[in-house]
Parts: structure tokens; C-alpha cells; sequence
């Protein structure tokens, strides 16, 4: 894995996709990792799909835990199944 900045992803770009079946690497702007460039291969495509959902799960955590929090507190529903 190695880090480089998204001037050093723009000025590389070729290089950077020949050795990518060897090498992933994060790119950072002014020092804040920004995006991740991996390999793909056919099946990846599930893979990927569950890192998007985890993404935005992590984006939207404190929405997400400030939803169950209010959910808990307001207690047991009224429908029975």
C-alpha cells in the first residue's frame, strides 16, 4: 500500500495503472485520505458494494445512532406480529 498525494495521482496516472496488480494506494489531499485505488477482478463487484454500504454507514453514524437512540427511548411499538 502506498500513499501519494492526488498531484502525484494526476501526474502518475499511467504508471500508477501498471503497477496496481502489485500495489493499492490511498490518495490524500493536503494530507487527508481522500480515495482508494485498488485492483479489480471479476467477482470484486460484491465486495465493493458492501464497502460503499459500510462508507456510508460511517458517513451518516451520528444520524444513524441519534435514529436508534430516540427509536429505543420511545419503547415497545403497539403492532404485534
Amino acid at each position: 500500500m502506498r500513499i501519494i498525494s492526488t498531484k502525484q495521482m494526476q501526474q502518475k496516472i499511467g504508471e500508477i495503472s501498471s503497477k496496481i496488480r502489485e500495489t493499492a494506494y490511498i490518495v490524500t489531499s493536503h494530507g487527508i485520505g481522500k480515495m482508494v485505488i485498488i485492483p479489480y477482478f471479476d467477482g470484486c463487484d460484491e465486495w465493493i458494494e458492501d464497502y460503499m454500504e459500510d462508507y456510508e454507514m460511517m458517513m451518516n453514524k451520528d444520524k444513524l445512532q441519534k435514529e436508534l437512540k430516540e427509536s429505543l427511548d420511545s419503547g415497545i411499538g403497539k403492532i404485534r406480529i
